[in-house]
């Protein structure tokens, strides 16, 4: 058997899975990180990149799936419109996705700073809205370009040949490389903060203490997250960097079948957070507790309602 066949056969058996669970794990994300107890700015970048992972499965990961997998279904193949609108609507999805990751670490930098003006940022839910639409907004128009220079080449969507071929994947991995800096140089600055705070008398009410262990579990949902992020999703834009720089590797088989692994982990990067998070964070676990026993609550609610309305009309 060879790769291309090997490739062919994940893309239509693995993408469907992480689709799947990736859109329950998403949905129930967004379920948790909206309960009044994980009200908080930091709380909203990861519901927005829950949001955003849902978005990214459903048609980034079916799209793949159907253009990839056996059933051959691709209309960049012939149609322009689409080839462009797809290829600039999955870079923006994708991309915003670190930006999303750098908002958090820089929240948590803030929420454990010893100055209150900085502290006095992650506690700013109207702030985080904010922030959240200046993302997608610079990112939407950092890609515009690609509306009018993503072409049909031998029935492959792609960057026009030339400048802008050689260009576009030095772009759209600086432009990831750039959140990816933000991210170390903050998650350096919380730790460096968490340890200064050591040496500080601990909090005294069940107030102070409920906040911090709150804020403690979302800092390490912050650490499983990058650690998971960076490590799936950086070998992508690696192999953009890679196939530019050396163009004979786009037609040798070996490099193309390890450069849709890496499409696919960049897929599950957005299908994992739930799985991850339930199985490093208490808090996050009791919060999924919570929503399933009040799910649970309704559904015998309205089941014993129908039953009598039922009884009363018999």
């Amino acid at each position: 058997m060879d790769l291309s066949t090997v490739s062919r056969l994940l893309n239509t058996y693995l993408i469907p899975l992480i689709v799947l669970f990736g859109v329950i794990g998403n949905i129930l994300s967004i379920l948790i990180f909206t309960r009044p107890s994980l009200r908080r700015s930091c709380s909203i970048y990861f519901l927005v990149g829950s949001i955003n992972g849902l978005i990214i499965l459903l048609f980034g990961g079916i799209t793949r799936w159907l253009s990839d997998g056996f059933l051959g279904i691709n209309p960049t193949t012939n149609s322009l419109v689409y080839c462009r609108f797809r290829s600039y609507f999955v870079y923006v999805i994708y991309n915003i996705a670190p930006y999303l990751t750098a908002c958090i670490t820089i929240d948590r930098y803030c929420s454990s700073c010893s100055n209150a003006n900085i502290r006095r940022f992650s506690s700013r839910i109207s702030l985080a809205y904010l922030i959240v639409s200046l993302i997608i907004l610079i990112t939407s128009i950092a890609y515009i370009h690609m509306v009018f220079r993503f072409t049909i080449v031998n029935s492959v969507c792609r960057p026009e040949p030339g400048f802008y071929a050689e260009f576009f994947p030095f772009f759209t991995t600086g432009y990831y490389f750039f959140a990816i800096i933000l991210i170390l140089i903050f998650g350096l600055g919380t730790s460096y903060n968490i340890r200064s705070q050591r040496r500080r008398i601990q909090p005294i009410t069940m107030l102070e203490k409920r906040t911090l262990r709150g804020d403690t579990q979302l800092l390490l949902l912050l650490l499983v997250h990058v650690i998971c992020y960076i490590s799936l999703a950086l070998p992508y834009h690696i192999s953009l960097v890679f196939g530019t720089i050396y163009p004979t590797l786009t037609v040798n088989i070996t490099f193309r079948f390890v450069q849709n692994i890496t499409v696919i982990t960049l897929n599950l990067s957005q299908a994992i957070n739930f799985y991850v998070f339930t199985l490093t964070a208490s808090l996050y676990r009791k919060e999924l507790v919570k929503l399933l026993q009040r799910m649970k609550t309704k559904h015998w609610t309205k089941q014993t309602m129908g039953h009598f309305a039922n009884t009363t009309v018999h």
